[in-house]
């Protein structure tokens, strides 16, 4: 954004005794976003003329409208923000605690070696098919997320190293929020811990009180562990030996109990 800003112009030097500090300014901006994302009474927010010296930033002329907000705050927002709320700690049958979180954009060194770890095996029970190489792009996409039409829910190892991700679950919404498609994928040195499970009754009930109506996905025949799983979770298993498919499908509005 800053580096399009300057090529158009839109920052202008002018005699500058220091040059422009881009990651102050980036943080500046960051500030700013917070600041819209926790004030929801803000209507219009004018910074104009911004003066940059270094990594100084002094706001000359600002104005700034108000009003009382009603309903949903993030709904008046281009891009939901990290829905920290949706954080928790879990224990795995080792007795050891793995925070579930919504997926960061920051992820993609931790996801690259995540998926390292998962046997050729698993990834074409995941994908449908033989993956050498994840790309740059194709960990960003994975990574780099809308909130509101795509959650992925990542459990992580924490330590002094940093998060370790041992498994992820992954559901993307229709443009009318009524069907989601969902995957799991738990590393696979660390299959019978619970993940799996966890992992995805953490999704039923995110989709399920996101609005959704039904949660399908598919997987081979071959996979039973995650067609045992689907059934112990209410999903309806519908097996396609000719098709060489397991279609599953979850309606969320379901009172029906869990096994």
């Amino acid at each position: 954004l800053i580096i399009q800003a300057i090529k158009s112009k839109k920052i202008r030097g002018r005699s500058a005794l220091r040059p422009l500090d881009i990651a102050g300014l980036s943080q500046f901006l960051v500030q700013v976003s917070n600041l819209i994302i926790d004030c929801a009474e803000i209507k219009r927010l004018d910074i104009h003329p911004l003066l940059a010296s270094g990594n100084e930033f002094t706001a000359l002329d600002v104005t700034l409208d108000i009003a009382p907000f009603e309903g949903d705050r993030e709904s008046r927002l281009a891009i939901r923000p990290y829905p920290l709320r949706l954080e928790e700690w879990v224990e795995m049958k080792n007795g050891e605690r793995a925070l579930f979180r919504p997926i960061l954009p920051e992820d993609e060194p931790q996801l690259r070696m995540f998926i390292s770890q998962v046997t050729k095996e698993d990834l074409y029970y995941r994908y449908f098919s033989e993956i050498n190489e994840f790309t740059h792009d194709d960990l960003a996409n994975m990574t780099q997320i809308d909130y509101d039409r795509e959650m992925a829910f990542v459990a992580v190892r924490r330590s002094d190293q940093g998060d370790e991700i041992l498994g992820v679950t992954r559901a993307i919404s229709d443009p009318d929020n009524v069907d989601a498609e969902f995957a799991v994928l738990v590393r696979s040195d660390l299959k019978g811990l619970g993940l799996g499970r966890r992992l995805l009754e953490k999704l039923i009930s995110y989709t399920r009180d996101h609005g959704l109506l039904r949660l399908n996905g598919i997987t081979m025949p071959n996979n039973r562990g995650m067609v045992t799983l689907a059934r112990k979770l209410g999903f309806d298993v519908d097996i396609q030996l000719d098709e060489g498919i397991v279609s599953l499908s979850l309606n969320l509005t379901s009172s029906d109990k869990q096994e």
